[in-house]
């Protein structure tokens, strides 16, 4: 069997009747870094899920032909995480324009059907981001992050600010958002969403561009 990891090939392993699970334990153990994760396993170009490894654990390495591993650097992947979830968030922007939409043209029930997905991405940032902090031990108490260019005004472009006050911010506005859906206010609703959450979507993209970029490590 073929075995890469991050796309370089191992010869020093013994694959002489040796496991696919035995194999796996050895590079877990002995060869990705405390530094690095393992993100994904391919084995003969199949994404190994939990049940494919339960039925392959305990064959014979030698009956595969290749296993492909992914352990990228903790912060590489944090980095690309946020990325997604900035790039998710300006996707979102369509929605947010059509929901909008709807409530202004009275059509509240096709509004409210696509606003738990649309809220789905704001609610998940919190949590995603002290996740992502505590994979790479970073205190996200102390964190700083740049003013974003939406709320400057009167402020120097270097300032900074507390990135668990800006965390503070958006629960809040949530909060409002979501006080003003359990009370049906529907022209309140149509405002928060388009007035609050066009600069809080730049602001917040920008945001977490700029903290996967600090926490990003060179290829």
């Amino acid at each position: 069997m073929k075995l890469l990891l991050n796309n370089h090939e191992i010869h020093d392993i013994k694959l002489q009747k040796a496991t696919l699970g035995d194999i796996l334990n050895t590079v877990q153990k002995d060869r990705v870094a405390e530094c690095e994760v393992i993100s994904g396993i391919w084995v003969d170009d199949q994404p190994l899920t939990a049940d494919l490894l339960a039925q392959w654990k305990d064959r014979p390495a030698s009956e595969f032909t290749e296993t492909r591993i992914d352990a990228p650097h903790r912060n590489s992947l944090v980095a690309e995480s946020l990325r997604l979830l900035a790039q998710n968030l300006g996707e979102s922007n369509s929605e947010r324009h059509t929901i909008v939409e709807h409530l202004h043209q009275g059509r509240s029930q096709d509004a409210l059907e696509m606003l738990p997905d649309y809220l789905k991405i704001w609610d998940s940032i919190p949590q995603s981001l002290a996740i992502a902090c505590n994979m790479i031990a970073v205190d996200m108490d102390t964190l700083e992050i740049f003013t974003p260019p939406t709320a400057q005004a009167g402020r120097s472009p270097d300032e900074t600010d507390a990135l668990v006050e800006r965390i503070k911010n958006l629960v809040t506005i949530l909060g409002q958002l979501k006080e003003a859906l359990e009370s049906s206010d529907l022209v309140l609703l149509a405002d928060t969403i388009d007035y609050e959450f066009t600069d809080l979507t730049k602001d917040w993209q920008s945001l977490l561009e700029e903290l996967a970029n600090r926490f990003d490590v060179p290829n």
